[in-house]
């Protein structure tokens, strides 16, 4: 799609005083699917660019290319000054200034302040408040209170029908259900209670006595028992300190079991496991010159996971 009409789709929402979640509820359609359009990634079809002229109370030409349709050739005719008594055209201009025509009051003026912020008050559309500079949207209206940052892909709406919060840095999503449950980053809780029980609002699960239990066993004590008993009794005191990696791969282990994120647990893990290899090369094999080399590979499995991780976030949030 042209991002003119891009552009002029945004500015007509704008004007109206709607979000894009506000947009989407009375289209019928996906507030991503609004996204895409002002972003001139796909156009409306033809239903939607009726609905969308009529909600804006303009016509599709108007809507298409920007310019108000041409008066038609009978509009005009009508226009023309016709010989008549003057008592006629009085009482035709009395007529003509009588029938209401379209108000101001549909036309949402917004105010400029002096840092830019774009203001709209009107008891029809309720507040509407734009910041150009942040990039950030903020409706309080009577569908509820609706907040957009579309430079960080933040959007929160709390109405009659609930609460969501969905962000697209870190794909985190929350928001209550008609049933009265509570559904965060696509796992659903009974209520808030049982939600707070088990995570925070930003998806990270507590930890479950399995987890408590696992991360107050002493284990580094057992490894250092480990090693005396390894230096004591067959004098490896230097091989022996490869036990100390053990220490936080334990920990990892349990982070892995207790909150089921592989790729965290990935991401942690691969570092450690380099260290180790690089000291077994470095200190038994006496090769630590190309041994170094798999410290490389630490920022491209860090990329690729990374990758891994936003493409699993944008699927769920599809």
């Amino acid at each position: 799609m042209d991002p003119t009409m891009a552009q002029r789709l945004v500015d007509r929402r704008k004007a109206a005083g709607l979000s894009q979640e506000a947009l989407a509820d009375k289209l019928g359609v996906s507030r991503q699917a609004v996204s895409k359009w002002e972003r001139s990634e796909s156009s409306p079809d033809t239903d939607n660019l009726i609905a969308l002229a009529a909600l804006y109370g303009v016509s599709l030409d108007e809507l298409l290319y920007g310019s108000p349709a041409q008066p038609d050739a009978a509009k005009t005719e009508r226009e023309e000054p016709v010989s008549a008594p003057e008592s006629a055209h009085n009482d035709d201009a009395c007529e003509q200034a009588e029938e209401p025509g379209p108000s101001n009051d549909d036309r949402p003026d917004f105010h400029t302040s002096e840092r830019g912020e774009r203001v709209h008050i009107s008891l029809k559309e309720g507040i509407h408040v734009v910041d150009p500079e942040k990039g950030e949207e903020v409706h309080v209206g009577w569908s509820g209170i609706h907040v957009e940052n579309e430079r960080r892909g933040e959007h929160v709406h709390i109405g009659p029908d609930g609460m969501r919060i969905d962000s697209a840095d870190d794909g985190h999503s929350v928001h209550t259900n008609e049933d009265g449950t509570v559904t965060i980053d696509g796992e659903t809780y009974a209520s808030w209670k049982d939600a707070h029980d088990h995570c925070d609002l930003r998806g990270n699960r507590h930890r479950s006595p399995f987890g408590r239990a696992w991360s107050k066993f002493p284990f580094p004590g057992v490894v250092l028992v480990a090693y005396l008993i390894g230096g004591i009794v067959y004098n490896a005191w230097l091989p022996g300190l490869m036990l100390v990696f053990l220490i936080p791969a334990y920990y990892m282990v349990g982070s892995l079991i207790d909150r089921r994120k592989p790729l965290t647990f990935l991401s942690s893990i691969y570092p450690i496991a380099c260290a180790a290899w690089f000291c077994y090369m470095a200190f038994f094999c006496n090769q630590a010159h190309p041994a170094w080399a798999i410290f490389l590979t630490i920022p491209v499995v860090e990329a690729i996971l990374h990758w891994i991780r936003k493409s699993s976030q944008g699927h769920k949030a599809h």
